[in-house]
């Protein structure tokens, strides 16, 4: 519970609506627990225990909302039949898609603090505001932002 901020800012910063950011921490919660109870915890010795607990924290809470999305998108799209038509000109192209959840896929071989930033970034939020979310001083930051976009471009390419 002490690392419950961390959670909440990487529930902010990667868009969970605010109506269901209680569910989601919940199910982060109850997770972590029985990993925790199943010896799924395990630390590296050479890394402070607070700081490989927030790493794998955030590691479960990536984990639940990438399957978050997935849930709420098969829930969109079975819901979709019953729904009021969209009144667009032209959809999307299904390669777009498929692009961009290819990307996406790629994305998540990044190291999850390099993914934190990113995604900052791709909410427009500037380096400070993601420093102060993330509890790092903005140089850092704006180092895993540079990291970050470099690893990125080669994964992409």
């Amino acid at each position: 519970m002490r690392h419950s901020g961390i959670i909440q800012a990487v529930l902010r910063q990667f868009a969970v609506p605010a109506r269901d950011r209680p569910d989601v921490m919940q199910e982060i919660f109850l997770s972590a627990w029985r990993s925790v109870k199943a010896a799924g915890f395990r630390p590296s010795p050479d890394i402070p225990l607070k700081k490989a607990m927030q790493r794998w924290l955030f590691a479960v809470t990536w984990h639940h909302i990438f399957h978050y999305r997935e849930r709420v998108y098969r829930w969109y799209k079975e819901g979709a039949p019953y729904t009021t038509p969209r009144t667009e000109c032209h959809a999307q192209s299904p390669f777009r898609q498929v692009e961009a959840r290819l990307a996406l896929r790629r994305l998540e071989r990044l190291r999850p603090e390099l993914r934190a930033v990113l995604a900052g970034t791709a909410l427009g939020y500037t380096a400070e505001e993601i420093a102060a979310e993330l509890g790092a001083s903005p140089s850092t930051t704006s180092k895993r932002m540079h990291r970050g976009r470099k690893k990125l471009r080669k994964v992409l390419c």
